[in-house]
C-alpha cells in the first residue's frame, strides 16, 4: 500500500487538475485531446488515493476538501467527455458552464493539495504537550473523551495509515527485542512492558496528509527501556522497526528531552490493532510518519538511518511546520 502524497497519487492528480484548467484555454478538437488525458491522468491518481487505505469523506477536515473537490472535478469532467463524445445530450452552453464548475473545483483542490504537500496546513505543537502525568493501575477500559481540559478525537474518528494493512499481534506471544549498541539485549514480553513506570499524556498526531487527531496516549518512556539495556557512549540514534516490514528512526536527544513514550494505551483504552497494538511512538511534534505502529524491535545505533518513508523521499526530521520532503 502507498501514502496518499505517494507520487501515484499526487503527481497524475495535478496534471489532471492542471488539463481540467487547461480545457477552458483549449478550443475545437483540442478539447477531446485534453479531456482523454484528463480522465486517464485523473484515474491513475484515483487509483493511487484509495490505494493509500485512507478513502474517507467524513469528518470534514482540509484534507477531505481537498478530496471532495478533486473527486467532483475529475467526475465532472469526465462526464463531459463521455457526453461529448458518445451521448451528445448537453447543450452547447451548458458544457461551459459544466466545464467552469469543473476548473473552479480543480483549482481548488490543486491549492489545497499544494498546501498539504507542502505542510501547511498542519497545526504546530500546543503547549499541553509538555505535560505528561504519571500514570497508575490498569487501563480504565472505558473511552476517555477529555483529558487536562483538550477534546480527544474518538478512536471511530482517527484517521490511520499502513503500508500493509491492520496488523495482528498475539499479546502472550509477543517480543519486544533492543539491540545494537547497548550492553544487554532485551527481549520483553507484553506484561513485562506494562510494569515499566507508566504516563499519560495528550499529544496531537499529524499526518503529512494534512489531517491529524488529538489522543490521550499512556505508555513507558523510550529512555527507560533503553535504560533496562544500558547504552554504548556512540548511541546517538533509535531506529524502531514494525510487524508489517516499516521503519523509522529518531535522534537518541529528541526521544530523552521531549520524553518519548511507546504507547500502549489511547483515550483510556487498550491501543485497538488498527491503532498499533501492541505499541506505538507517540513522536511528538513530528509528522505521522515517525508514529511507528505494531513495534517490535528497537535498534539503537550511532549514526542517523531512513526509514520506509524517508528513503522515499520524506524528510528524516519530520519536524511540524516544515517541508516534509527532501
Amino acid at each position: 500500500m502507498i501514502m496518499v502524497l505517494a507520487s501515484l497519487h499526487y503527481i497524475p492528480s495535478a496534471i489532471a487538475a492542471l488539463l481540467t484548467i487547461a480545457i477552458l484555454i483549449g478550443k475545437g478538437r483540442a478539447h477531446r485531446g485534453l479531456g482523454i488525458a484528463l480522465v486517464l491522468t485523473g484515474a491513475l491518481g484515483f487509483l493511487g488515493y484509495i490505494s493509500g487505505e485512507d478513502l474517507r469523506f467524513y469528518p470534514l477536515d482540509f484534507h477531505v476538501l481537498h478530496s471532495l473537490c478533486g473527486l467532483a472535478a475529475f467526475l465532472l469532467s469526465a462526464y463531459i467527455l463521455v457526453d461529448r463524445i458518445y451521448l451528445h445530450k448537453i447543450p452547447p452552453d451548458k458544457h461551459c458552464l459544466m466545464g467552469y464548475g469543473a476548473a473552479f473545483l480543480a483549482a481548488v483542490s490543486l491549492l489545497t493539495g499544494t498546501m498539504i504537500l507542502t505542510g501547511q496546513v498542519i497545526p504546530e505543537p500546543e503547549a499541553y504537550l509538555a505535560v505528561q502525568e504519571p500514570a497508575f493501575g490498569p487501563l480504565p477500559k472505558v473511552e476517555a473523551a477529555e483529558y487536562l481540559g483538550v477534546e480527544l478525537t474518538p478512536l471511530s474518528q482517527q484517521g490511520n495509515n499502513a503500508i500493509l494493512g491492520t496488523q495482528h499481534i498475539n499479546r502472550t506471544e509477543y517480543r519486544l527485542n533492543v539491540f545494537g549498541l547497548v550492553d544487554r539485549n532485551l527481549s520483553l514480553g507484553y506484561e513485562e512492558l506494562l510494569a515499566l513506570p507508566a504516563y499519560s499524556e495528550v499529544a496531537y498526531m499529524p499526518c503529512v496528509e494534512g489531517w491529524g487527531f488529538n489522543a490521550k496516549w499512556t505508555g513507558f518512556r523510550v529512555t527507560d527501556l533503553l535504560n533496562l539495556s544500558g547504552l554504548k557512549p556512540s548511541t546517538n540514534y533509535v531506529v524502531f522497526h514494525t510487524a508489517e516490514g516499516y521503519s523509522t528512526g529518531l535522534p537518541l536527544d529528541y526521544l530523552r528531552e521531549d520524553k518519548i513514550l511507546m504507547a500502549y494505551g489511547i483515550n483510556d483504552l487498550t491501543l485497538p490493532p488498527e491503532r498499533g497494538f501492541p505499541l506505538q511512538l507517540v513522536a511528538k511534534g513530528r509528522y505521522g510518519y515517525k508514529w511507528a505502529k505494531w513495534i517490535t524491535e528497537v535498534e539503537v545505533t550511532d549514526k542517523e538511518s531512513k526509514g520506509y518513508w524517508e528513503s522515499r523521499g520524506y524528510s528524516n526530521s519530520a519536524k511540524v511546520g516544515e517541508f516534509p520532503f527532501g
